[in-house]
Formats: C-alpha cells, structure tokens, sequence
C-alpha cells in the first residue's frame, strides 16, 4: 500500500512538471520582448573640467537586430562633448556617422551590421567634459532598433538615460574609470533535479530550397547575386546557413552560421561566392535538435573563355579550298558550343566535335573573307577571335554564270580521263568487230572448199561407179560364172554403197559444224 502511494505520488509530481512547462512555453510564446537602449555607466559624479567617458549600447533582448538609429540629447551647460569613438563597436555600417553638436547639445548616430546579433553590445563611447555644477541628465530621442526580419521591424520600447553629477573642483583627482555594466543575458530555467526534461517529436526535415535566379543546381550560372528562400516549420527555432565548397558540409558546426531567430531566406552576392561548384548548407533546429542538412549546389562561372586562335590550313592543290580550325577552353564550366561567321552571312552554330575536325570553306569565289568565330561556354561567357582567309580554289557558281565557256575550261583531270576511258571501250568494239568478221570469212571459205570438195568427190565417186559397173557387165556377160567371180560382183556394188553412203555423211558432217 506505500509503495503504491509513493508511485502515484511520482506520477501526479510528473504531471505538475509538465503542466508547468507547457504552461511556461505558453508564456514565453505571448509575452514578447523588446530591446532597450542604454547609457554605461548610468550615474556618477565628477568634478568640474574633469574628463569621463560613457558607452552606448543595445540590449536586444534575445532578438536578432542589425540596425539602430538614435539622437542623444545632453544639456550643454552643464557637460560638453570632447570625443566620439567607434573602437569596438558591433557596427561595421553607418548610415549617419556619429556626430555631436555641443550648441544643440544632441549626439546623432545611425549605424548597421552585415552580421545580425541578439547579445548586448556596445555601439560607441562617448567622452565628456564637466563644466558647470550641477545635474547633467542624458536622454535618447528618435530612436528605433530594427529587426532582421527582411521587413526592418522595429522592436524599440524604452531606453535608460544616465544622471551625472557635477560638483566643484577640490582637488585634481583622476577619473573614475567606468565599471562595465555586464550584458544582460536570460538565464535557462533551472530544471528540477529530481526530473528529467521531457522532449517531444522529430528532427526537423531538410529544408526545400527554391530560387528565382538559379533554378537548377545543374546549370551554370554566370550571374553571382541570387536570393534563396524556404519556409519555415512551425517549430523551428533555429537555422544554419553556410556555403561552402564540400557537398558533406555540417554548417551547424561554425556559430557564425546560426542565426536565432530562424529566417527564411538567404541572399548570396559575389563576396560570397566563386567560380566554380559550392554549396549552400541548410540545416533547421526545433526542441529535438538540429535535423537533416541539404547542401544545394550552386554552379557559377563568370569568366569568359581562354583566348584562342583561328588556324587556317590551305589545300595540297591550288583548287582545294581551304580548312578552317579552332578550339577554344574554359578551365570552368567548359566550352557549350561556337557559332561560326563567314564575311556578312549567317552565323553557323558548330559543337566542340565538330571544331576539332575543321570546317571546309567550299563554294566560295575568290576574294578575301573575314571568318568570325565566338566560343560560348556552358554559363554563356563568350570570347571571340578573328581571321582574314584568301579563297583561290578558281570556284564558279554553276547557275548565275551565263557567258559562254571555252574548250580549254573542259580541260581536267576528270575529263582527260573520261575520254581516254571512252576512247578504249570503242577500240575494244572495234577490235571484236574486226575478229568476229575474220572468222566469218575464214567459214565462208570454209564452206566454198567443203562444197568444191563434195563437188569433186561426187566427181569421181560417179566415174569411179561408171568404171566398176562397166566392169562388172563386162563380167556378167560372160555365160558362164564362176562362184568366187559371182562374189566378187556382189562384193564390188555392196562395198560402192557402202562407200557412197560414208562420203555423204562426213559432207553433211562439216556442213552440220560450218552453221
């Protein structure tokens, strides 16, 4: 039964700490601070013709400021300004120097910061001189501290004047040397020490980055001045912002980067940046803690490219027309392309591939042309080189001419052989010609014999049968016949057939091969 006392005792204690933070943070989010000016030391007391010196400054109370205007108004009867001192002020800007009038009895000034800062700081010092008796009060008039807030918001509300007093010279002393009044700076609430502090949520997520100027972190830019905006969770107490050349940046690691309150935009100018890749490191912090980075990259590239040389290279033969080479570089972004001029005409864009092969100057008349080459680089920085080429490649236009052209304009090379070419295929026509009525005549020949020949065969084939067949009726006549002599007779006409069918065939044999 303690014991369960004891932890519902624990649990309702938790349950007060947390329904006081809650109800602190509440707090803390409606009441809304202001910063106050200040005179350091506020009070004192000085003899007459004695010297004293006084800071001003600004206390922002928490807030990020980065401008303060302001009039001091003084009694000039009583004490006079000697000196003003800017050494070590948060003010690297002026906008109205700091002035004094010792008639009007009024110190102006006006002054800002590149860097914004929430700490008290001094603005300058003033050193004054006591030269009447009496109360010398100090006040500020005019005055307003401005947030940096992109908007100038002042946050001014109050200012505490200093009272000094001036009584008569005794005895020369030294002047009190002024007792810096410490910044005032809010204290973290104590935490109970009986508790632990109770976060709640995630991280924040990493910004999402946008840009009018660079819209795509892979082109190159050549301008150097470009604004860069995101918004704002909720929750975000805080933000780190810086560039650099690393992709793996922390930019929560430099103080200097931290900006508190949190904004929501960042404007980059040429003392910030170089040619080259950068990036720019976002990180957002809540009551977790800091959360995921982006590191932006942002190419820029505002020099133009290296001089270059346009190299004219003339053919082997007085009708060549000449080749036209340029390369250009860019140590930076690189070289995107060139556009190429040739006397008024039109401009001829050709890639860096192309440059490196040449380009032929062709179709020309002869004459002297002006080329004009200009190399674009990939952020369109351009540089530009010029030559004067003399054409003599002897081109004519092959339609506006009209006058009438001479044999000798026919004489080339391509022409001599084209007709030395014709001049062989009609010899070769000719000479087959030639062969193929050699040979008829040689078979009309051929023909004549082999007639004459069957002519003469028939001849003596006729006279030859006539002599057998007288023989053989001389033979027959005889009445009485002897076996052998009535074979011999039969054997006589049969081997004359034999003979006569022979001969006729081998006539028609060469007659058959002469068609």
């Amino acid at each position: 039964m303690f014991v369960k006392k004891i932890q519902i005792t624990q649990l309702v204690i938790k349950m007060v700490l947390l329904l006081s933070a809650l109800l602190l943070f509440v707090f803390s989010a409606t009441v809304v601070s202001a910063a106050t000016l200040q005179l350091n030391p506020g009070s004192g007391s000085y003899s007459n013709g004695q010297t004293f010196t006084t800071s001003v400054r600004v206390q922002p109370d928490g807030k990020s400021i980065n401008a303060v205007e302001a009039t001091l108004k003084f009694d000039p009867a009583v004490m006079t300004v000697v000196s003003i001192s800017k050494t070590g002020s948060a003010f690297s800007l002026w906008t109205v120097e700091p002035t004094f009038s010792n008639s009007a009895g009024t110190v102006t000034f006006g002054g800002g910061s590149q860097t914004p800062f929430s700490a008290a700081s001094n603005l300058f010092s003033v050193t004054w001189r006591a030269v009447k008796d009496g109360a010398g009060a100090v006040s500020f008039t005019n005055a307003s501290v401005l947030l940096n807030d992109g908007q100038g918001t002042d946050v001014y509300q109050t200012s505490a004047g200093a009272n000094y007093t001036i009584s008569p010279a005794v005895a020369p002393a030294p002047a009190p040397t002024p007792t810096p009044t410490p910044a005032v700076e809010s204290k973290p609430e104590e935490k109970p020490k009986t508790e632990e502090a109770l976060v709640f949520g995630d991280p924040p997520r990493a910004p999402e980055v946008g840009s009018q100027v660079f819209l795509d972190p892979e082109i190159w830019y050549k301008s150097t001045e470009g604004v860069f905006n995101w918004t704002l969770p909720f929750d975000v107490n805080a933000v780190a912002i810086e560039i650099s050349t690393s992709s793996e940046n922390k930019p929560e690691l430099n103080k200097k980067a931290i900006l508190e309150p949190p904004v929501d935009e960042f404007r980059i100018t040429k003392d910030l940046v170089q040619d080259g890749v950068q990036y720019l490191s976002i990180k957002f912090k809540n009551q977790v803690g800091w959360g995921a980075v982006l590191n932006r990259k942002i190419q820029i590239d505002t020099t133009a490219p290296e001089q270059f040389e346009v190299v004219v290279k003339t053919g082997t033969t007085p009708s060549s027309f000449p080749l036209v080479a340029f390369e250009a570089k860019d140590k930076t972004s690189g070289i995107d392309y060139y556009e190429l001029t040739i006397a008024d005409n039109e401009p001829l864009k050709v890639t860096p591939d192309e440059a490196k092969l040449g380009y032929l100057l062709k179709e020309l008349e002869d004459g002297t042309y002006t080329v004009k080459v200009v190399a674009y680089d990939k952020a369109g920085n351009l540089r530009e080189s010029s030559k004067a080429v003399l054409i003599t490649a002897g081109w004519i236009k092959p339609v506006e001419e009209t006058e009438e052209k001479s044999f000798w304009s026919f004489i080339n090379p391509l022409n001599i052989f084209i007709f030395f070419l014709i001049v062989i295929i009609l010899l070769q026509f000719v000479y087959i010609w030639y062969e193929r009525k050699q040979i008829k005549q040689k078979e009309e020949k051929l023909r004549r014999e082999t007639r004459e020949v069957q002519d003469q065969m028939e001849k003596i084939f006729s006279a030859l049968r006539d002599e057998i067949y007288d023989q053989i009726n001389m033979i027959t006549k005889r009445k009485r016949l002897s076996k052998n002599e009535k074979d011999a007779v039969e054997g006589l006409n049969q081997a004359l057939e034999v003979s006569e069918t022979l001969i006729e065939k081998e006539i028609n044999d060469v007659k058959a091969i002469l068609k």
